[in-house]
């Protein structure tokens, strides 16, 4: 049996995202530079993923042709929901991706590079929402407005949206994630 992970904004060969700060100051990226954070990286991906697991890469995953070349050395079936920065031709990503989309939906969940908005993700027929597992936001979370007047939502965001699930590689310890351990967590 495989299993199922998930992984975004690798940024592989993004040499400025080590270079980038949090809010509080903090680097968004603990590593010294691409080369070792992209080592690192593929080094903790190897050790989780066996080669017939899927793996669902939400966007960002490569800023040239050079940095995708790493994608061949990493284990499993390789899915790219494509990002923002994903810019290259679509065969160079089909060198090392089964396929290419913009989302994908799960059974309760769904899958995109940007997180959707949250009447996007309500589902009628079933009276609840999708899980939107997604990327883009970095070290950053989806947070729940407390207040339903728009003049508060921004000064009510206290607590972080459990309708969001971010696999950006910061929120995930550099690591993919499996897709049993997202349901467990957000249950």
């Amino acid at each position: 049996m495989s299993n199922v992970f998930f992984i975004g904004c690798t940024h592989f060969g993004h040499e400025k995202m080590y270079s980038f700060v949090n809010r509080d100051g903090t680097k968004v990226r603990p590593f010294k530079n691409a080369e070792e954070g992209d080592a690192e990286i593929a080094k903790r991906w190897n050790a989780t993923v066996g080669k017939d697991d899927k793996v669902y890469v939400l966007g960002d995953v490569a800023f040239t042709n050079k940095s995708l070349k790493i994608l061949g050395d990493l284990k499993g079936r390789k899915i790219l929901i494509k990002g923002n920065h994903d810019i290259l031709k679509p065969g160079e990503y089909l060198k090392y991706f089964k396929d290419i989309r913009a989302y994908h939906k799960l059974e309760s969940e769904v899958l995109s590079h940007i997180p959707i908005h949250p009447i996007s993700l309500y589902r009628r027929k079933h009276g609840k929402y999708w899980l939107n597992i997604h990327a883009h936001l970095h070290s950053e979370v989806v947070m729940s407005a407390e207040s339903t007047d728009p003049d508060d939502a921004f000064r009510a965001c206290t607590t972080e949206d459990p309708r969001y699930f971010s696999v950006c590689v910061e929120r995930i310890n550099y690591t993919p994630i499996s897709l049993d351990e997202i349901r467990k967590r957000t249950r």
